[in-house]
């Protein structure tokens, strides 16, 4: 067995096919003594060839479909709580550069590792973090023009993805996904819906306005925008009364391209959002960035001249800050979370009002995700932020759906499948540390199968 970094390079350039064959015929779990990033250049050819050798020509050939889906290795699971026994890989996409590499990838992780968590797949924002997601589309850096150029009806980045996963599924792994509660704070799906979404209003270095219903001048000056530029493609008839533009009869698809156009054209949507953020900005409009730990409510522009940004457009952006803040208080610029509640007083002082969750906002958010789940094949959930628990009191004795936007989507999804897990991000910091209460109390109440975590 070859020791150190160039011996294991020469040995893979010189002895690849006798380092394949074990794993190849059944006689190794995995390709031990190589590289992963060896693996990585393995053409494509030679990943089904592999496959099919230790699979079979027949479901292989049947997961290269993309309106195929293999069945999971957890399928007739019950419930979720196998992610309790399973081991786990996590791998971010851009490591390995596209997701047909994941498989390759996979080639060196033993049976023992069962199921893979695959970092955020949709399109980043303005500071590119795949956690501050710019949209409900698949993002276009993972797709390999090797694979499309062997097999061409793999021509875009969503078929790949799902072949991906049938594959994965057919190695007797299982496949999860980031469900992210927040996004890029200027993304697409933030400015197609302005109402599901937190406004304040700056000039200079004071908040003017954070009302409970300022989405409502988003909605209009998003229109009037519309009104000037005109859409993005060709439309008669744009309904130009916000309650209509942004209500039930027009669908977010079709707004969506109107606003910015259509999703082959990556470059043009920008342009355009960047041209309708220009807008909201002259208005001091903005989403509320998001916040982690207590208190998490109540914020103030902070005045240092190092929270200043001056951006590509001579924008100048500040910082926020918590007025009262404790030791963990964070707040994320570049991020705003979904308003899942209605706020007291009509936001005078930043209370949120938990009996009386924002109904249409939840079911926008699960299905949203519920949809990715049944497309692509994934079988569980990596919650992101599922530390955060906003109620002052703690966690309720009683608990329902809308007390945790995680358990809400695990609950929608495995209507389609049962077997659908909840893997949680987690601190398990002290009491009212990271979120206020007990952190084991709030992971069990949003129905959490497993955690990552200080155990």
């Amino acid at each position: 067995m070859p020791h150190g970094y160039d011996e294991l390079k020469q040995s893979w350039k010189h002895y690849a096919p006798a380092l394949l064959e074990p794993y190849v015929s059944g006689r190794a779990g995995f390709v031990a003594g190589v590289l992963p990033e060896d693996l990585l250049q393995l053409p494509s050819r030679g990943v089904w060839y592999a496959l099919e050798k230790r699979f079979g020509a027949g479901p292989v050939r049947q997961a290269l479909l993309p309106n195929v889906t293999v069945p999971s290795p957890v399928g007739h699971q019950p419930d979720g709580t196998w992610l309790r026994r399973t081991n786990m890989v996590g791998v971010n996409v851009r490591t390995v550069r596209n997701f047909f590499n994941v498989v390759k990838y996979a080639f060196t992780l033993p049976a023992s590792q069962d199921s893979i968590h695959l970092l955020p797949i949709w399109e980043p924002g303005v500071v590119a973090s795949l956690y501050g997601m710019a949209s409900w589309h698949i993002n276009r850096e993972f797709f390999s023009h090797e694979l499309a150029e062997v097999l061409p009806h793999l021509d875009t980045v969503e078929k790949q993805l799902k072949i991906t996963i049938n594959l994965l599924h057919v190695m007797g792994r299982s496949v999860g996904m980031d469900v992210i509660p927040h996004t890029d704070r200027y993304a697409e799906v933030v400015l197609a819906n302005p109402a599901h979404f937190e406004w304040l209003q700056r000039r200079d270095l004071v908040i003017t306005n954070h009302s409970a219903r300022l989405y409502e001048a988003v909605q209009w000056r998003i229109v009037d925008w519309v009104r000037d530029y005109g859409p993005a493609v060709a439309w008669e008839g744009i309904p130009l009364d916000p309650t209509v533009f942004f209500g039930e009869t027009m669908p977010e698809t079709e707004r969506t391209r109107i606003l910015f156009g259509e999703k082959s054209d990556l470059w043009g949507r920008n342009a355009r959002r960047n041209r309708l953020i220009q807008a909201l900005y002259d208005e001091g409009l903005e989403p509320v960035p998001a916040t982690m730990a207590p208190p998490y409510r109540g914020l103030a522009v902070d005045p240092n001249e190092a929270a200043k940004t001056v951006d590509d457009d001579g924008r100048i952006w500040r910082d926020y800050v918590l007025t009262r803040p404790e030791p963990m208080s964070r707040v994320f610029g570049p991020l705003t979370r979904y308003r899942l509640y209605e706020s007291k007083d009509d936001n005078l002082n930043w209370e949120l009002d938990f009996e009386k969750p924002r109904l249409p906002v939840w079911q926008y958010t699960a299905e949203k995700f519920a949809d990715v789940a049944r497309t692509f094949g994934f079988d569980f959930m990596r919650g992101d932020m599922s530390h955060v628990q906003m109620r002052p009191g703690g966690v309720p004795a009683e608990t329902d759906d809308f007390y945790d936007i995680h358990r809400y989507i695990k609950r929608v999804v495995q209507r389609e499948k049962p077997w659908f897990g909840y893997f949680a991000e987690s601190f398990l910091a002290p009491p009212d540390v990271m979120a206020y209460g007990d952190e084991p109390d709030h992971l069990e109440a949003s129905l959490a199968d497993s955690t990552l975590g200080d155990l």
